[in-house]
């Protein structure tokens, strides 16, 4: 749903004669509202289009919608009210992704009010990532200590205690010597490794690769072929190409792909059961 009003509105709905197919309502004098629509086509599915004020009361916006049924208990749904950064219309190749992602409160976006989407991750901000959709968006880190990495001092920083708590749960073990790369991209061929880690644990071992990417040479039991094919297998990923079959290995993963890989792996969800 891309707007929607800030109140409560009341749903109810009932059967038409034919019996085939709901016939939704909404009633005028409880909320502002739109169009409901429902019909043969759209099976269990209903869409709901409603009005909103021209200033966004804030930027994470959820409105409730209460179902009245005829017989049952009433439920109220949760309705998330989309578009909530500027640089990601509802056009954009990520907007579901990325709204889902905002919504799980894996993201407050950028500086500015902005998402990014095409912004780079750093090995700093995916550790964040990586441990709140593991753990939840109220998840806090055990304070660091400063004698993990060497670039990682604990002296203030703000990814410090994400990065040692990564380290802790085995998801990483730097980038080489003593330290971590805060500061360097992540790319595609790492995300594979610490998504399937930060998901299956630190002694997951992805089944031997079968070569299904061009430019991803298969070594089972050798490097990130095995990781990037089982992210694939779990349909996680389709790669960056189809024909010719590519993935596109050592390319930068950005904040746009982040939430991809994030809300299928963890199995985020906009609306629950």
């Amino acid at each position: 749903m891309s707007s929607a009003a800030s109140l409560a509105c009341t749903f109810s709905h009932t059967f038409n004669t034919a019996g085939n197919f709901p016939y939704f309502c909404i009633p005028h004098d409880v909320a502002m509202t739109g169009t409901v629509v429902v019909g043969p086509d759209t099976g269990n599915c209903y869409q709901v289009t409603v009005s909103a004020p021209a200033t966004r009361p804030v930027q994470h916006w959820d409105a409730q919608l209460q179902e009245v049924l005829n017989v049952g208990v009433p439920k109220t749904w949760p309705l998330h009210i989309g578009e909530s950064f500027p640089d990601v219309t509802t056009d954009h190749l990520f907007y579901k992704f990325i709204e889902t992602l905002f919504h799980n409160g894996i993201t407050g976006g950028c500086a500015g009010g902005g998402y990014c989407p095409g912004n780079p991750v750093t090995r700093a901000q995916m550790a964040v990532f990586l441990l709140k959709a593991k753990f939840g968006s109220a998840h806090i880190p055990p304070p660091c200590t400063g004698t993990v990495f060497t670039d990682v001092p604990c002296t203030g920083g703000a990814f410090d205690p994400w990065i040692e708590e990564l380290a802790a749960l085995q998801i990483t073990g730097g980038c080489g010597g003593t330290n971590y790369c805060p500061g360097n991209t992540v790319t595609r061929q790492q995300m594979a490794v610490f998504l399937l880690k930060a998901l299956e644990g630190s002694a997951y071992d992805p089944p031997n690769c079968a070569g299904i990417f061009d430019d991803v040479p298969c070594t089972p039991g050798n490097g990130f072929s095995d990781w990037i094919e089982e992210l694939a297998n779990r349909q996680i990923t389709g790669g960056c190409s189809v024909s010719p079959p590519l993935y596109c290995p050592t390319n930068p993963n950005n904040r746009g792909q982040m939430a991809v890989f994030l809300t299928k792996t963890f199995g985020l969800a906009l609306y629950g059961p």
